[in-house]
Order: C-alpha cells, then structure tokens, then sequence
C-alpha cells in the first residue's frame, strides 16, 4: 500500500511538472540554458583537464610515490594507507565528483580494495574551492568566506579521524607498484566526455526540478532555500542573499548546503560508481556527518 501510495504521488507530480513545463516553456528553457552555462563555465573547465590529468598520473603510477611519502602519515592519521593522500590532494585541488572518479580508478585497476575505497568515500568529498569563493562572496565578505571553506575541508579530516577505527584492513598490494595497462589518451577523453556529460545531464534535470519545486511552493525564503539547496548547491547558495536574516544563521545555512553537497552531487556520484561495488551509502553517511561537523565548528569559531 505504501509503494503504490509513493508511486502515485510521484506520477502525479510528473504530471504537475509536464503542465507546468508546458505553460512556462520560456522560462523552462532558460533555466537549461543557465544549467548548460553554468556547467561550461564552471564545471566542465575544471573537471575535464583534471579527469585527463587524473588519468594520465594514475598510469604514470603517480599514486605509488604519494603511498611511499603519506603512507606513515595515514596511517597513524586515518589507519589507511598512503594512497588515500592522493585521493584527499586531488579531490580538494578540483573538487567533487572527482573523489568518486579517481577511487573508481583505483579499483579497477586492483591498487585499492573495494572496502578501502567505500572507507575513502566517506572523508574525500571537496567542493571546488575556486567554485565556493566566488559563489560564497556574493554573500559574505573575505572573511566569512574563507571560514566557511576552512571548516568545510576540516570537518573531512574530523570525520576521517572518527572514522579510524572503523577503516577495514589495509590489503598488502604489489600492485602499487605495477601498471595493469596502459590507458590511451583517446580513450581517456572519451571517459572523461562520458562521465561529463552524464555530469551535465545530472544539473539539467535538477535546475529544472528546483525551479518546478519552488514556483510550486508557498512564497517562504527560508523554505525555499533549504529546499533548493538540498537539491542543488547553486541554486542553494543563489537564494541565500534573498534571506532577511541573521549574518550567523546565513553562514550555518550555506555551511551545511555546501558540506551536503544537494542531490545533484549525489547522484552524480551514485552515477560513477554505478557497475562498480562500490557502496554509495558511504558517500551519504559521510556527507550527513560533515554536514553536521562543518555547522558545529561554523557555531565554535
């Protein structure tokens, strides 16, 4: 009973949103070609050299040498080994999705096991700092803003530290130190292409689905931005600046926005690790606990 009520309430709303598509056409494909922009603009500038370089450094064996210099550091940190410190560096330099892409690399080619690279989901996920300084200084000034990206990358170390006991048992690889084959760099822009597109995809329907949920919605700001935010980032952050509030309540609001990371990261990242035994749950389980570190040192400091 309870399935067939979920599934009716979703078809209707997919009827609701088919009418409403079809009465604001205009307005619908402005908000795809706002999603098509911001991804050009914003995200596959970053993430698509990185994704190549990625690449082309992991079947360089990159990792091995980050292993031999982080892996003492990891382990008395995090009790995992050294090649979490590569996920952890390039994750923060070209932020998310790309923890998900570089630990489903990694398995693939047997440098980690399936239950290290679940761990490394949980304390990897970084939002471009680039993309979080010039969203976040619409709102606040230099100082705000540096804060709450501070806090931001701490509550990662935080939870990688909480979560050391829980670290499964670190396999003794040889293969670190082997390359099981060689990538082209055809084939590496043809997954690279791949994975953005499904990227882009993934902000097209959700700008669309938040621009939907808020015109349905009562004319309540603060609702609103918590809604669009636990859908998506940007539009999250975009709405704040409309909030007739507390500078303090601003900075917890986008403070646990950004550490959510909305449902658009979300199923970006369930995307990648599709056709892979990765968990998922992971991923969420980590983004709930840096939600909730990130706001707690936001209130501290």
């Amino acid at each position: 009973m309870k399935k067939k009520l979920m599934d009716f309430t979703f078809c209707l709303f997919c009827f609701i949103s088919i009418i409403f598509i079809f009465k604001n056409n205009k307005e619908v494909a402005n908000v795809i070609l706002e999603a098509v922009n911001l991804f050009f603009k914003k995200v596959f500038v970053s993430l698509f050299p990185m994704f190549i370089l990625n690449d082309i450094l992991i079947n360089l064996n990159i990792p091995y040498y980050f292993y031999l210099l982080f892996n003492k550091l990891f382990l008395k940190v995090f009790h995992t080994s050294g090649l979490g410190a590569y996920v952890f560096i390039m994750s923060l330099i070209s932020g998310t999705p790309s923890n998900a892409y570089i630990l489903k690399e990694l398995v693939e080619l047997e440098k980690l096991s399936i239950e290290e690279a679940n761990h490394f989901l949980t304390f990897t996920y970084f939002s471009n700092p680039l993309f979080l300084t010039v969203m976040l200084s619409t709102i606040f000034n230099a100082r705000i803003v540096l804060k709450i990206i501070l806090c931001h990358y701490i509550a990662n170390i935080i939870i990688g530290i909480l979560m050391r006991n829980k670290a499964p048992k670190i396999v003794t690889n040889q293969k670190y130190t082997q390359n099981k084959s060689k990538s082209s760099i055809i084939k590496s822009i043809n997954k690279s292409i791949s994975t953005l597109l499904m990227i882009l995809g993934t902000i097209c329907f959700y700008m669309l689905l938040t621009f939907i949920v808020m015109n349905l919605l009562p004319d309540n700001p603060l609702i609103k931005t918590l809604i669009s935010g636990f859908l998506e980032i940007t539009n999250g952050l975009n709405t704040i600046t409309s909030l007739n509030i507390f500078i303090q309540i601003k900075e917890i609001i986008a403070s646990a926005i950004i550490s959510f990371g909305g449902l658009s990261i979300h199923t970006q990242i369930k995307a990648i690790l599709e056709n892979t035994n990765m968990n998922y749950s992971y991923f969420l389980k980590g983004r709930i606990m840096q939600s909730i570190i990130s706001v707690i040192l936001i209130i501290l400091f």
